[in-house]
């Protein structure tokens, strides 16, 4: 799937994964290079919400209902958010940045982010997804799509 991606994305302004070795890897099978770590694309997650998200592969919509459902996916989606918005604030207007992360820490703010926009999840049939484009206009994000690969 990096392969694939490699040859479609890009040119990236900025590109950076969570600490783990296999988001790093990717980051540089993609983008042929690794500007740094986000130590908030890792979050310390415990109890259900960090079962949930890293347990078996689950649908958008699946995300959609931890969402509802519980107030700790809710925080966790909006303290993800603010770690998205300082990375946002490193690259200029027009740059695309590569983040590399992991199911349920995309899942759950693209999501939240989408509902905040009051718009739908572009792109997304609510099914699976490989990855979120969200593009920021003045410094706010407008768009949020799912992409899948």
């Amino acid at each position: 799937m990096a392969k694939v991606l490699s040859k479609k994305a890009g040119p990236f302004a900025l590109v950076l994964s969570s600490p783990l070795p296999r988001a790093k890897e990717t980051a540089q099978l993609i983008a042929g290079r690794l500007d740094g770590v986000e130590p908030g694309f890792l979050p310390e997650m415990g109890g259900v919400i960090g079962d949930r998200i890293f347990g078996e592969m689950r649908t958008l919509a699946d995300w959609a209902e931890v969402l509802r459902e519980r107030e700790d996916a809710r925080k966790f989606a909006t303290e993800q958010l603010a770690t998205w918005a300082r990375v946002a604030m490193r690259v200029g207007e027009k740059d695309r940045v590569l983040a590399i992360s992991h199911g349920g820490i995309i899942e759950l703010p693209a999501i939240s982010l989408a509902q905040r926009l009051r718009t739908p999840l572009e792109g997304a049939s609510f099914g699976y997804c490989e990855g979120v484009v969200i593009t920021y206009a003045a410094g706010r994000p407008t768009k949020v799509e799912a992409v899948r690969i």
